[in-house]
């Protein structure tokens, strides 16, 4: 058999639980829709929002998960879901979702992954997986034995920079530092606004979520609306990334984070806290302890009147970017954890 119709043959269905908008979300829809592209047959089981966002090609099955993980009437339709979709590998993402899905597996005799995108204080669910993916080794780590957990680095899919590719003329000598993610807690940015005080150069923050109002009014009190602005949701991640002299990931708890790889692949250098995958990229030097202010504005105030060395320091970053952290390397890395369970002649 060619590996052709092989591949005509080959059903992998994803489970997401959850409608927000976040690294999660943008995750399974890419990694949906690079897997069809691949040929396999796919299937994805979420909310019903998401279904405009994914290939044609794709098997949408509407199932709404966002309500109770023990709601017996979800959890009948989930499971009528997937007998429905017919895999060959089933591949859940994320805490809710695992959970939701382990009581059925006694009923479902199929190869099954789990992907934890988090630190997180309940891991048994997972357990109950043939495999297990974690987005980072700080997150790998959280699992006593390592026997079946494969750690994929997030990958990003977006119009990189050539190799010869420079960034533009500055048309300012102020450094324009960006940094990016849903207005919640977890990203910290709370901490960067107060950090950024005594800090020579102007901020933008690309986001929207439910601390909006709350760090607008931090920002006034601070008197730094002429250094940060709040630029809302922005469709327009690269040219932004593109036209910064540095990226801030100011998270206190991170699982990729995917604004790591975009900033890389866009030869844009990055100051981060200690989560997620940041450890397994970046030189120890361009990070610092998570939801520490003064350790952040430390690490701000040293590099932001220091690019010479931040930029000599990034240099060797943008390779491995570019090997580890691009959409296709990430799909090479899952397509492999699947052929472990027993798909074999798939690209």
């Amino acid at each position: 058999m060619s590996n052709t119709a092989l591949q005509a043959k080959a059903r992998i269905t994803l489970v997401m639980a959850g409608d927000e908008e976040g690294g999660l979300e943008k995750h399974v829809v890419e990694l949906s829709n690079g897997l069809a592209d691949r040929g396999y047959a796919v299937s994805v089981i979420a909310h019903a929002k998401y279904q405009e966002r994914l290939s044609q090609a794709i098997q949408f099955l509407e199932v709404d998960l966002t309500k109770s993980r023990r709601n017996p009437l979800v959890l009948w339709q989930l499971y009528q879901a997937i007998k429905t979709s017919q895999p060959d590998v089933l591949h859940i993402q994320a805490n809710k979702a695992v959970a939701m899905v382990a009581p059925l597996r006694k009923w479902l005799n199929i190869p099954a992954v789990a992907t934890l995108h988090n630190k997180k204080n309940k891991l048994k669910a997972f357990m109950q997986f043939d495999r297990i993916i974690a987005v980072s080794q700080q997150v790998a780590a959280q699992f006593e034995q390592q026997k079946n957990v494969r750690v994929v680095l997030n990958g990003v899919a977006i119009d990189t920079p050539q190799s010869g590719f420079t960034k533009p003329e500055k048309s300012s000598q102020t450094i324009q530092a960006l940094a990016i993610g849903r207005l919640v807690t977890a990203k910290g940015f709370d901490l960067l606004v107060e950090a950024w005080q005594g800090i020579d150069a102007t901020l933008k923050i690309v986001g929207d979520g439910p601390d909006y109002q709350a760090l607008q009014a931090k920002i006034q009190t601070l008197g730094l609306e002429s250094q940060i602005t709040l630029l809302g949701f922005r469709q327009d991640i690269t040219a932004l990334l593109t036209q910064s002299d540095v990226f801030i990931i100011s998270s206190r708890n991170e699982g990729g984070p995917y604004t790591l790889a975009e900033a890389l692949l866009t030869k844009t250098p990055v100051l981060s806290t200690d989560v997620g995958m940041v450890a397994e990229v970046l030189p120890q030097a361009l990070i610092c302890e998570a939801d520490n202010i003064t350790a952040l504005h430390e690490l701000l105030a040293t590099y932001l009147s220091d690019m010479t060395t931040l930029n000599s320091l990034t240099q060797p970053v943008y390779q491995f970017a570019q090997d580890h952290l691009s959409f296709n390397a990430m799909l090479d890395k899952t397509i492999a954890v699947y052929q472990e369970l027993g798909l074999s002649g798939l690209k």
